[in-house]
């Protein structure tokens, strides 16, 4: 059948309008990095990646299942959705049939319990109560608060279909200054913590 359109002088022009193609990383339900990766930016950051880390898995969660997940709350107050991410990357997994020897109730619970103890630590540190045996405390929590995502993280890459994490395993211009910043402050804390001790044996 002719479109009478064809035949209407006055008629605007049509055209078939696609919406524009997500990107590959985009198009992924969670998101992908390697191991390395994670564990510089992790640490080198003091444990604040975990905030963009849970953003950009709500968003690309959010994204590839068209669901409105408020991923900056999600991050901000992300103790209370880990153990939702978990179950999510676990769903994705058996969806899948990819067996992976992994507890994603174990995995978000010590992240929850960790995280937890690190922020009421570094509280008492701050308000000086017990200095430094919970400046201590608050950043060995950093260890199992990392070793937890990083669980989280390997099965989220396998649900992705990049078990290594090698769509992410370049550092970016961005992550070199992220790298740069906090590497002076860690540069300063330790400095802090050194020279009054280097000071009182001059001193002697």
């Amino acid at each position: 059948m002719q479109d009478a359109s064809a035949d209407n002088l006055y008629a605007p022009p049509t055209a078939d309008v696609a919406p524009m193609p997500a990107t590959a990383a985009d198009a992924q339900p969670f998101y992908v990095v390697s191991a390395t990766k994670f564990c510089v930016l992790f640490f080198v950051t003091f444990g604040l990646y975990v905030l963009y880390w849970f953003y950009v898995h709500w968003r690309r969660w959010g994204r590839a299942h068209n669901e409105t997940v408020w991923p900056v709350a999600r991050a901000l107050f992300s103790i209370f959705f880990a153990h939702a991410l978990a179950r999510r990357i676990d769903q994705r997994l058996r969806a899948l049939g990819i067996v992976r020897a992994w507890s994603p109730a174990l995995a978000a619970t010590v992240y929850v319990v960790c995280q937890i103890g690190s922020t009421v630590t570094s509280l008492l540190a701050d308000g000086g109560i017990g200095v430094p045996i919970t400046d201590y405390i608050s950043l060995l929590a950093l260890v199992p608060i990392a070793l937890s995502m990083l669980a989280m993280q390997r099965a989220a890459n396998a649900a992705c279909g990049d078990p290594d994490g090698a769509g992410n395993r370049r550092f970016t211009w961005a992550n070199g200054a992220w790298i740069v910043i906090f590497g002076l402050i860690w540069a300063l804390a330790g400095a802090a913590i050194l020279l009054p001790a280097f000071v009182v044996d001059l001193s002697q």
